[in-house]
């Protein structure tokens, strides 16, 4: 038999084995998905431990890629050996800035084969060392379609390694799964404010406790996992700059964390991203040569400029009854200080500090307004709320013993008053005294 015939019944051999492991692998996954009633994640991992089998492979994994930042993180992944290494080999974001061939791969949508790693150790060094530290010898990949936004990755198969159509075909299932994930999440998400009117509308909460609307949804501050997201977004709101570098933002933010502040702050933004994609299909935050900027494609609304609206439009009110509703609704908006779990940090004080005086004396001109209109239940109640806000504004322990003196609570009153005198300093104490001359 000639040469080039064994090379060919080597071949045909070969494609008539592929053949039936690519079968046999299709039926052993749908025998594990057909009637099941599993989550995305357990559907995504059935996915990967297929391919693991097809390929033989010791790690298959999808990995989530924002080229915009040139990040990549293993979003699910499936680990054959005896210990999960996967958290330790790699960081929480891994940078994909000297990655240019895997770049181009994620862009293009083509395959990225790489059957030995020690051939890159010249011509992409930069490659090589991540293959090294993440124990690859060989790994091929396939970005997840129509929209790349992730890859598929095998790593280290011992066969099928040209061979991407099995790769393809599981990716396009494991994109469902992952679609389907999102959609959960987004689910997730509950209130929705009124103001929000279309998907470019974003409304913004910093009185208290962070949060973010859009159409799709809310995300809470807790939702980041991180108080540095929550101080990035509230800075970046705050400021109104173009940009800012992550050299000024690490400085006032975090000036005694000087390390590295490009990758620091660039990790909290794909962060970021990663968690306001739920929400969003646009990104709050845009990246430039010259820094970071708020996204001037989107509609960002804020609490703290309704709340300068309203109170500006009561000093204009006609008559006492607008001027009562319009104080009502900015501070139904106040829920705390700007960011309250910020509140003493040099980079926030005066800006806090504004909103915080401007509150107590809108809720002293409401209290005086209810007063007017002999509104006593009406005064009592905001007079308790806004001590709960602010304990340290001595008119509003005026006015509440005020009220409910007028409506013949006398012991009532003399708690409060009692209870105002252990809150407050003595200067603050004689202030409601000398206020209480006409009770």
């Amino acid at each position: 038999m000639r040469q080039s015939d064994h090379e060919y019944e080597e071949r045909s051999f070969g494609d008539i084995q592929r053949a039936i492991d690519f079968e046999n692998s299709m039926n052993d996954l749908e025998s594990q998905l057909y009637y099941q009633h599993l989550s995305p994640k357990e559907v995504a991992q059935q996915v990967l431990k297929a391919t693991c089998q097809f390929y033989d492979a010791d790690w298959c994994g999808l990995i989530q890629v924002d080229l915009d930042l040139n990040l990549w993180t293993p979003f699910w992944w499936f680990n054959t050996g005896a210990t999960d290494k996967t958290m330790l080999l790699t960081e929480e974001y891994e940078s994909a800035e000297f990655l240019d061939r895997w770049v181009q791969t994620v862009r293009k949508g083509i395959p990225m084969v790489v059957s030995d790693a020690e051939a890159t150790k010249e011509a992409y060094p930069a490659e090589y060392n991540l293959y090294q530290r993440l124990g690859i010898r060989s790994v091929i990949a396939v970005s997840l379609e129509p929209r790349p936004v992730a890859l598929l990755a095998v790593r280290n198969p011992k066969r099928y390694i040209q061979q991407t159509s099995m790769l393809r075909i599981l990716a396009y299932v494991l994109l469902a799964s992952y679609n389907e994930q999102k959609m959960l999440n987004r689910l997730q998400m509950a209130y929705i404010p009124t103001s929000i009117q279309s998907s470019k509308d974003i409304y913004v909460s910093l009185f208290g406790e962070l949060s973010i609307s859009t159409s799709k949804g809310v995300l809470k501050e807790a939702d980041f996992s991180s108080p540095r997201i929550s101080r990035l977004i509230s800075y970046l709101l705050i400021s109104r700059k173009n940009a800012i570098s992550p050299q000024e933002i690490t400085q006032t933010l975090w000036p005694d964390d000087s390390d590295n502040p490009a990758k620091n702050v660039k990790g909290l933004i794909y962060r970021l991203r990663q968690k306001f994609s739920l929400i969003s299909d646009e990104p709050l935050i845009l990246s430039s040569a010259s820094g970071y900027q708020l996204n001037p494609e989107l509609h960002i609304m804020t609490d703290y400029q309704r709340f300068d609206e309203l109170v500006s439009s009561a000093a204009r009110a006609s008559s006492v009854i607008n001027k009562v509703d319009i104080l009502k609704n900015a501070l139904d908006l106040y829920r705390g200080k700007v960011l309250s779990s910020a509140d003493g940090e040099h980079w926030l004080i005066q800006f806090s500090t504004k909103y915080h005086l401007s509150y107590m004396g809108a809720v002293s001109e409401l209290l005086k307004q209810l007063d007017y209109l002999h509104s006593y239940d009406l005064l009592n109640q905001y007079a308790m709320k806004s001590l709960t806000i602010a304990p340290d504004n001595p008119k509003a322990y005026g006015w509440l013993i005020r009220s409910l003196k007028a409506q013949g609570m006398n012991e009532l009153a003399t708690n409060e008053l009692a209870a105002a005198k252990e809150h407050l300093t003595t200067e603050e104490y004689e202030e409601i005294l000398a206020f209480g001359a006409n009770w």
